[in-house]
């Protein structure tokens, strides 16, 4: 029976051949594979950078794009902001207008009705005047009359 030690020393000899044992031609062609080997790991390392040279552009592209977008977003919302604060002013405004000539005109009506209006509202032909007279009929205990 062969001992542990005597298979691993077996192993170690079958993987590891004697230089001398190997031919100048199994030499060459080692050397060929191991040249290959290296110019294709050089290559995809050169694929490489060049692939993830193209992702960073991209994606600075991408980048300046959503950056370009959200500024142009922004933008509009901003003007749609102001044109509707603008538009709410100007309706404001009017509103106000409309409610201070109303309040104006009952003023002016109250006044009219207990004879304090405007001098030059009886030279205005659309405010209607009246006039009350009082006539003594005659009987007794009427204001006016005497007895």
């Amino acid at each position: 029976m062969e001992s542990q030690g005597q298979r691993q020393s077996l192993r170690g000899q079958a993987q590891e051949p004697n230089r001398q044992d190997v031919s100048p031609e199994a030499m060459r062609k080692a050397e060929e594979a191991k040249n290959k080997t290296n110019q294709s790991a050089q290559q995809a390392k050169e694929k490489t950078e060049s692939t993830m040279s193209q992702v960073k552009d991209k994606a600075a592209q991408a980048t300046e794009e959503t950056r370009r977008k959200t500024q142009d977003a922004a933008d509009k919302a901003k003007e749609t902001g102001q044109a509707g604060k603008e538009k709410t002013s100007g309706i404001l405004h009017q509103t106000g207008e409309t409610m201070k000539n109303m309040a104006q005109g009952a003023a002016d009506a109250v006044k009219s009705t207990v004879g304090m209006g405007k001098k030059d509202d009886l030279d205005d032909p659309y405010m209607e005047t009246t006039t009350t007279t009082r006539t003594n009929t005659g009987t007794t205990g009427a204001p006016g009359t005497r007895k």
